[in-house]
């Protein structure tokens, strides 16, 4: 909630990497993986005090993420989330 605040007085976060930039980092990920799934819009996320684009798949009940440091364009893992 106070992430919500935060960013109505302030504004969105001011970040090293563009979503276009994301976007394209997230589609080379998963092209090596051979998935070929739609991403929705990536979300910046705080993760142990680090900027961190997290992008998913925009499904419900199961589907793909990627995570991609804001600082260095390190691209993590492929994972599979949900269910299935």
């Amino acid at each position: 909630m106070f992430a919500l605040f935060r960013r109505l007085l302030f504004g969105p976060p001011e970040t090293r990497m563009s979503e276009e930039e994301v976007m394209t980092l997230a589609a080379k990920a998963t092209k090596a993986d051979r998935i070929s799934r739609l991403f929705g819009r990536p979300m910046l996320r705080r993760v142990d005090g680090r900027g961190t684009w997290i992008v998913s798949t925009a499904t419900k009940g199961s589907g793909w993420s990627v995570s991609i440091d804001d600082a260095t364009g390190e691209v993590g893992p492929v994972k599979r989330w949900g269910i299935r």
